[in-house]
């Protein structure tokens, strides 16, 4: 009973917006809606999932093969290769329809050297076009998996492209649904593009190979037998608009599990302390039932079309039969007449692919909308075109009169802030949780640009600076030290993976940072691979790690967001001791609360509802067994 309510407690719904402003192209960012999946869950324990996918009506945008077609055009030599494959099978088969049709007079005048004339030509025939069909599919293949990958490089190349608006606030979109479109709706495409490549040309050719032969023997029976066509035609583009539709819902609701899988798998660590297997369990069972009745109606919907076209062609057989009778009082070759049936049945096969090509186009429509969405989002961190490169700066940096907010209906963080931090000197910054500190970073950073107000670093303007060369100047730590797959050399090289990494100043780096010594204990020592974000090292060898990381990019500039919290007092005095050597002629800024920390700063500031304020070390410092200041007691430890 419990199970019952639960579930029924817990239902999935499908709200669109009216209006928005989250995707745009040049045309014209009102075309576009927004989807948004929400699933409810019971009030204890919440969650929601926001799962956006633009739509771009027939009306006044085009197709999404536009989209592909540059991709496609890159392939031109496998594809080029493939249709030339296609058309020499027709002509096999072109040719051996005419020599299919005289088998039953061979067989009735019982002449065994033509039976085996035309045996041997019919076989040499159809031995050849399985060749050709061969080589056909495998350079069609070659061309639809070369156009996805093509297509996932460039949608991803674009995905990093985008600033942190992209992936955070309300507007973003849960990193799980972007790799579900990259990987599975990319595959999708894939599968799209070899249905299209492989009905246009090649069942075109056949089409009007097979059309020619029975026009040349029988122009009554061709026109009889062409009758049902537009009707096919008809059922066809209706029954396409429909799968189009289910394939759509079968795309959002596996988005939504895998978004939902990418949520909860790295957070099993807290699912298992708090006893969540029960609620995961049915959080994940109601994801997955929905995505299999997605699943499960698309596919119905693609066994029922070619059921019902099954019907059409029948109906014209019987067409074609009525008309033969009618005709049998006449003389008429019977020769023929096999060759015409023959004919017809080849017809129907290229229609038939032209069928199933459409159906693939209906369902990787949403697939290719979806992905291709990625790729509209507009990029409000914009690089101008006479931007300059900085080899090196010394960090002298101004914040004048900045402003800014996340979006326009969320308060201001920061309100006509004006700071002026010199070349070497080590600030930090004090306040209460969601006072800007770490925006404040990310506005130097560039992943955002102030609603007002300019950032200069060595007087020049930050948005006048190529957004590489600012960022080769500043390396940020964080609480949250982000650590790859791979070797702890390749981690701590990060920036220089692209090249040769200078395993001399990787081991320099690390033994500064106090990391060296632990290194050497692993199996591999600096070439072990530390597991996927660095699940193999506790946390203070992952933020010795991510300072030795920065002292072997050589910043000029260092920010140090909460670096040394939530970390053991050993853990804590050898990443303190790192840090130390890291800030030596480095311009610093400190984020944090641990008072140790704090003291290391020249100068200390609170930033409180978007404005700063200069806080003088010493009342910090405890007098007489009491902190000197109350209100700064409770933001530090």
């Amino acid at each position: 009973m419990a199970i019952t309510m639960l579930l029924h407690r817990a239902p999935l719904l499908l709200s669109i917006p009216s209006s928005h402003n989250l995707i745009s192209s040049t045309s014209s960012s009102s075309s576009f809606q927004t989807l948004t999946l929400t699933l409810t869950l019971p009030s204890r324990s919440s969650r929601s999932f926001s799962l956006s996918a633009s739509t771009i009506p027939s009306s006044c945008s085009p197709s999404p093969l536009f989209d592909i077609s540059p991709f496609l055009r890159s392939e031109y030599r496998p594809i080029l290769s493939g249709w030339l494959c296609s058309a020499i099978s027709v002509c096999c088969l072109s040719t051996a329809v005419p020599c299919l049709g005289r088998v039953p007079s061979a067989l009735a005048a019982a002449s065994p050297d033509r039976i085996v004339r035309d045996g041997l030509r019919l076989a040499f025939l159809l031995s050849l076009r399985s060749v050709a069909c061969y080589l056909q599919q495998a350079f069609l293949w070659e061309a639809a998996l070369g156009a996805a990958y093509r297509i996932r490089v460039h949608v991803f190349d674009r995905v990093l492209e985008q600033d942190m608006g992209f992936f955070e606030g309300n507007g973003g979109i849960p990193s799980g649904d972007v790799a579900n479109r990259i990987t599975t709706e990319a595959s999708d495409i894939a599968e799209t593009v070899h249905a299209l490549l492989n009905s246009t040309v090649p069942n075109t050719l056949q089409l009007i190979a097979m059309a020619s032969q029975m026009i040349n023997i029988s122009p009554v029976l061709s026109l009889a037998s062409g009758m049902a066509f537009p009707c096919m035609l008809l059922i066809m583009t209706y029954l396409g608009d429909w799968l189009r539709r289910v394939s759509n819902k079968a795309q959002l609701t596996g988005a939504m599990l895998a978004a939902y899988l990418n949520e909860v798998l790295p957070s099993m660590l807290f699912v298992k302390a708090n006893n969540g297997r029960l609620i995961e369990g049915f959080r994940f069972q109601r994801l997955a039932h929905d995505d299999l009745m997605g699943r499960l109606g698309k596919k119905k919907m693609k066994a029922l079309i070619p059921q019902i076209i099954q019907v059409i062609y029948i109906t014209g057989l019987l067409v074609l039969c009525s008309s033969t009778l009618a005709l049998s009082r006449t003389s008429f070759d019977m020769s023929k007449f096999f060759s015409f049936v023959t004919s017809l049945a080849l017809l129907i096969e290229p229609i038939q692919g032209v069928g199933k090509a459409y159906n693939e186009l209906k369902q990787g429509e949403p697939a290719i909308e979806r992905l291709f969405d990625l790729t509209r989002f507009s990029t409000k961190v914009i690089e101008k075109p006479n931007v300059v490169d900085l080899d090196r700066v010394s960090g002298d940096i101004k914040f004048s009169g900045v402003t800014f907010k996340y979006a326009e209906n969320m308060p201001l963080v920061l309100n006509e802030l004006d700071l002026h931090i010199k070349a070497g000197e080590t600030v930090a910054f004090i306040g209460p949780s969601g006072g800007g500190k770490t925006s404040l970073a990310k506005l130097l950073l560039r992943l955002y640009d102030p609603t007002y107000g300019t950032i200069l670093v060595d007087n020049h303007d930050i948005q006048d600076i190529r957004l590489q060369s600012l960022r080769d100047q500043i390396v940020l730590i964080s609480q949250d030290t982000m650590l790859f797959s791979g070797t702890v050399a390749e981690n701590i090289a990060y920036r220089h993976l692209t090249g040769t990494i200078d395993m001399d100043q990787v081991e320099k780096a690390a033994r500064v940072a106090n990391a060296d010594e632990f290194i050497r204990t692993l199996p591999r020592g600096y070439e072990t691979n530390i597991g996927q974000r660095g699940s193999l090292l506790s946390g203070g060898q992952k933020q010795r790690l991510a300072i030795a990381r920065a002292l072997y990019q050589k910043p000029s500039v260092l920010i140090l967001d909460e670096a040394t919290s939530a970390l053991d007092s050993r853990s804590e005095l050898l990443v303190r001791q790192a840090l130390e050597h890291l800030m030596a002629n480095h311009t610093v800024l400190v984020i944090a609360h641990r008072l140790e920390t704090i003291l290391m700063a020249d100068r200390v500031f609170l930033l409180s509802g978007g404005k700063l304020k200069v806080v003088p070390k010493s009342s910090l410092l405890p007098k007489d067994g009491k902190q000197a200041s109350p209100e700064l007691s409770k933001l530090i430890i």
